[in-house]
């Protein structure tokens, strides 16, 4: 089985608390592996996500901060989707069993109580910021492969396109009437299919490709010698 290598991504850890030996410790626990931004409050550590979006790969967010706390700020960063896309951790002494069901509720992944462990914290962070990177390259792995298909059908649809025109062509050469007959009977097929209740559970595709295919209808002539077929009354 092949292995998903992770390349570089995001990242940047931001810290939002109002201690400013707190913001010390974490920032030094993270220094080696991140580039580390602070802030001293809610309002704050908004503007700085919105500012550094695109280069975050975790958040650490105390829940009292001033201005804007924590919970304030969990709400207008999901308002945004942001947290399907960095992951939050909150990171508190203290936090009453609803506040942390919201905050989970909001998309934060883990909450880290104060005083922090330096080794368990980074590896938890760690951890989360791995499989977040994993994910969304994953993600971009499995959208690029459905591209790949989509062109790979459109190519195939084309080239079915292009043979089954052929084998028209081939029976209006064997009998003058009938090239124009099968085209007739792809524009009835798809008019049909495309106006009335008959293609009502249809996409666009699947009444494009039965058009085409009601174009085979009269294949077997090809192969049917000229002297053995008998005059035929053609109706469309």
């Amino acid at each position: 089985m092949d292995h998903l290598e992770l390349s570089p991504g995001p990242d940047t850890l931001l810290i939002v608390d109002d201690d400013e030996m707190n913001r010390e410790i974490l920032a030094g626990i993270f220094a080696q592996q991140y580039r580390i931004l602070t802030a001293e409050n809610g309002a704050a550590g908004l503007r700085t996500v919105l500012k550094h979006q695109n280069e975050l790969c975790a958040i650490l967010l105390d829940v009292m901060v001033p201005v804007m706390d924590g919970i304030e700020l969990l709400r207008a960063l999901s308002r945004l989707g942001l947290p399907q896309r960095v992951p939050f951790f909150l990171i508190t002494a203290e936090a009453s069993n609803a506040v942390m069901k919201e905050a989970y509720q909001l998309g934060v992944m883990d909450v880290i109580n104060k005083p922090v462990i330096p080794y368990m914290v980074l590896r938890r962070v760690q951890s989360v910021v791995e499989l977040y990177q994993a994910r969304q390259q994953l993600k971009s792995k499995v959208e690029a492969q459905q591209a790949d298909l989509l062109a790979q059908a459109e190519k195939i649809i084309e080239l079915n396109q292009g043979m089954i025109e052929s084998l028209s062509t081939a029976i209006e050469f064997r009998r003058e009437e009938s090239g124009a007959h099968v085209r007739r009977i792809h524009d009835i097929t798809r008019y049909l299919l495309a106006t009335t209740s008959f293609g009502a559970s249809l996409t666009d595709m699947q009444i494009e490709q039965i058009a085409l295919a009601a174009i085979m209808h009269d294949v077997g002539k090809i192969a049917v010698p000229d002297h053995k077929r008998l005059p035929c009354l053609t109706i469309f």
